[in-house]
């Protein structure tokens, strides 16, 4: 059975390639050839050289293809306007489910997020009957809201089965952007402080998201939500384990609502000064302060299961060292545990 993954490069799509092709799955990855592919090296796929964006390299995509999993998207909270982000959420999912629909693919599986179910102010469990009411969402958020209902309404269109799945804060192996996700246990660990903040999210690992995904596009019902998640936490009991796992101190003080969301002002300020990226927004630090607690529940009675999160971030932590997002002076005073250290031999063992 053939099944064309878009997003291929990124943390989602290069896990999903790689449970597909140890499920026996033959895998075809559109990919834009100004892409760096180095997450697809050595890996037996198919290479369909395209963009999202341009239907015209999509043409011919997706033939032979049982299912079509979309993962290609601007995971971002900075850097990026609202229009950047829709274009490529929107009219790019529309491309890729025409494309499908005319290659009369069994189904389409496209990766949103958790975020569009929407967060609380205080410790509830969201799920798909849930929907997004947020007063104050970030333009990511937002692009994955408008990116959903483009989804359905094109599958009617085209008579098309559409399947969504919603990951939760999707940690681990196989992230060679930095993706926010991955980029908050580098932030925690760089900040000489080790600040924590008053809210909560639900922390998945990148391996469970992928295995979700086939999941929910062999047993998913056709025009529903899955939510593709691990374990509700607040965020002190997340950074608790984070300095666990890495032998060292923190978290020390939580931070209010405000000194969190002037915290990203100055990272912000700093970034721009120094004409960098900044290491977190003032629309992530709004987030921080939420709780982005959801039940997977629907899709565990198709057979998902979730690792525990401490695992997930012990194949997290040995990541970002092995591709060195730590700073150096972080990792000298770092003494991983011993899951830390066995994920480290193993990445080392892949890439000798």
């Amino acid at each position: 059975m053939r099944a064309l993954v878009t997003g291929a490069t990124g943390i989602v799509g290069n896990n999903l390639v790689r449970a597909l092709l140890d499920d026996g799955y033959d895998v075809r990855v559109l990919v834009r050839p100004s892409s760096d592919n180095t997450s697809l090296r050595r890996l037996p796929v198919e290479h369909w050289p395209g963009d999202i964006l341009d239907h015209q390299t999509l043409v011919g995509v997706a033939d032979k293809c049982s299912f079509v999993f979309h993962a290609a998207a601007l995971f971002a909270y900075s850097g990026f306007t609202q229009d950047e982000l829709d274009q490529i959420a929107v009219d790019g999912t529309r491309n890729v489910i025409t494309a499908a629909a005319h290659a009369n693919a069994e189904r389409i599986v496209v990766t949103s997020s958790t975020v569009t179910l929407g967060s609380a102010t205080t410790p509830a469990v969201r799920d798909e009957r849930d929907t997004f009411e947020d007063k104050y969402p970030s333009s990511y958020t937002l692009s994955k809201v408008r990116q959903e209902k483009a989804a359905f309404e094109a599958c009617r269109e085209l008579g098309l089965e559409l399947v969504v799945v919603c990951p939760g804060l999707t940690v681990g192996s196989f992230d060679y952007r930095l993706s926010p996700s991955n980029a908050s246990i580098v932030n925690y660990l760089n900040d000489p402080m080790r600040f924590t903040f008053p809210g909560g999210c639900n922390i998945v690992s990148a391996r469970d998201v992928a295995a979700g995904h086939i999941v929910a596009a062999c047993h998913g019902a056709a025009g529903e939500r899955y939510v593709v998640g691990g374990e509700n936490l607040h965020w002190r009991d997340v950074h608790r384990m984070i300095s666990a796992l890495g032998g060292t101190f923190g978290p020390t003080y939580t931070l209010n609502n405000t000194s969190t969301y002037l915290a990203g002002a100055a990272a912000e300020m700093s970034a721009r000064v120094m004409g960098k990226r900044p290491s977190v927004t003032r629309d992530e630090a709004t987030m921080a302060c939420h709780y982005y607690w959801y039940s997977s529940d629907a899709i565990s009675r198709l057979g998902y299961a979730a690792t525990p999160c401490e695992d997930a971030l012990a194949e997290a932590l040995a990541w970002l060292i092995h591709r060195s997002y730590l700073s150096e002076s972080v990792v000298d005073r770092l003494t991983p545990d011993d899951r830390v250290r066995e994920h480290l031999q193993a990445l080392r063992g892949v890439a000798a």
